[in-house]
């Protein structure tokens, strides 16, 4: 019934390390195998289904797998957990590109679209709450304590974001992406940490990997955002390219300006204008920063058999788009 679209943004990042890419076939049968005929109804798997249809990089199931392996652990025992952990993550992105009202996603309608804003409220509960059974399954209380907090974290994100507006500063901006985006991929690490029998100081050093590199992830989507080849209008929501464009960046006035008569422009227009203030650039610096601390967050970290996957693992968040 519906045909897999691709974002476009996954032709232009840069592919996988080897040692990474080893386990994405893995994780996307596993996420099949979970959400196969979850409903008597035909209708009802059909609109599951579409959610994935799309496949994607699976950056955030993937950290859990690394980070079980790196510590020591059997990655194939987190398999599951990095199922739901994108399944949760898909949660997400129904609700928010509601709330946004977004008619489009990676080429495709978005699900509130394709169906109706109840099959799609409802639709993305049952994800959320699956992906919570999935992780209750490892009966560890450590792995639902992460889970719960991350799903506060997102959803105090998601209300600050509606209540903000288009100048927010850079601060506030990061302090939101940092709560709807770095939380998920920290609670990844911290999981699959945990299934490996990770705790303590141990766990919360990983848990800071995860969440640092989930900020340099944003970063480079907010990049991409402007960079991606496309000509639609992007100025919808701020980020931290438009609040440096707005307010760090030279001339701030004569930008904001700039920026809002082109609300409704094309994105040509707009990346023209962020080039000449310096935003793109103080972005991936600012990516690149978030990075370096993942990594320096495992310093101290013992235990680690195979660090230098994760490594490569933040590397390759920053690195995506060159």
């Amino acid at each position: 019934m519906f045909e897999e679209t691709r974002d476009t943004r996954f032709a232009e990042m840069r592919k996988f390390p080897p040692s990474l890419e080893a386990w994405r076939d893995p994780i996307e049968k596993t996420i099949n195998k979970t959400l196969k005929a979850n409903f008597d109804r035909r209708e009802a798997n059909q609109i599951i289904k579409y959610m994935f249809r799309t496949g994607g990089k699976r950056c955030r199931p993937l950290l859990v797998v690394l980070s079980a392996e790196a510590l020591g652990g059997k990655p194939e025992e987190a398999l599951e957990a990095a199922a739901a952990i994108e399944i949760i993550h898909a949660a997400t992105l129904v609700f928010d590109d509601m709330i946004d009202k977004d008619q489009v996603r990676r080429g495709a309608p978005t699900i509130h679209m394709a169906f109706s804003n109840e099959k799609a409220l409802t639709s993305g509960l049952f994800l959320a709450s699956k992906g919570v059974q999935l992780l209750s399954n490892y009966k560890n209380p450590e792995v639902m304590r992460m889970i719960g907090t991350t799903l506060v974290d997102i959803s105090k994100g998601e209300l600050l974001d509606i209540l903000g507006d288009f100048n927010a500063s850079v601060s506030e901006c990061i302090a939101i992406a940092d709560l709807k985006t770095a939380s998920l991929f920290g609670t990844a690490a911290g999981i699959g940490a945990a299934i490996a029998g990770v705790d303590g100081r141990d766990l919360v050093g990983v848990q800071k990997f995860g969440r640092s590199s989930g900020m340099a992830f944003q970063i480079q989507d907010d990049i991409l955002d402007f960079t991606d080849g496309s000509d639609e209008p992007v100025l919808k929501a701020p980020n931290i390219v438009t609040s440096h464009c707005l307010h760090e960046a030279p001339r701030p006035s004569s930008n904001i300006e700039l920026l809002n008569s082109n609300r409704k422009n094309s994105n040509r227009e707009v990346l023209k204008i962020l080039k000449k203030a310096g935003s793109l650039e103080f972005a991936r610096l600012k990516a690149k920063e978030y990075a370096g601390n993942a990594k320096e967050s495992l310093d101290k970290v013992t235990g680690l058999e195979n660090r230098k996957i994760l490594d490569d693992y933040a590397d390759y968040l920053w690195k995506r788009t060159e």
